[in-house]
């Protein structure tokens, strides 16, 4: 078996591993469950998975998956210069005060826009 990808996440393993079974390509996740513990940085050898497929597969899974990352990419681009003054200032105040980030109203103007 080869070395295909390592996902960033589990969300983003969940989704390379729906796509691979639906083409019926046959992969091994290497540090599947144990990676899962997130004990500290990734370690290629130690905890960071990765998607691992048989040559003869490996063509179609590649464009597989570099469709599916062009895809994703190009639909989770989000900058921070999109938001309005007040969203940004709400987003660092609340940061600074409770440590957390939800983004302002920039989701429900494009719900609206597209509806």
């Amino acid at each position: 078996m080869i070395n295909l990808y390592s996902p960033e996440n589990e969300l983003e393993l969940l989704f390379l591993k729906s796509l691979l079974d639906g083409e019926k390509i046959p992969y091994y996740v290497q540090n599947d469950h144990f990676g899962s513990l997130e004990i500290g940085p990734k370690i290629p050898l130690f905890n960071a998975k990765v998607i691992m497929v048989h040559e003869e597969d490996m063509e179609n899974a590649k464009e597989l998956i570099s469709e599916f990352l062009k895809t994703a990419e190009s639909e989770t681009h989000i900058s921070f210069s999109e938001y309005s003054l007040f969203d940004k200032i709400r987003l660092i105040f609340e940061f600074l005060l409770f440590g957390w980030i939800i983004p302002g109203r920039k989701w429900s103007k494009k719900k609206t826009d597209e509806e």
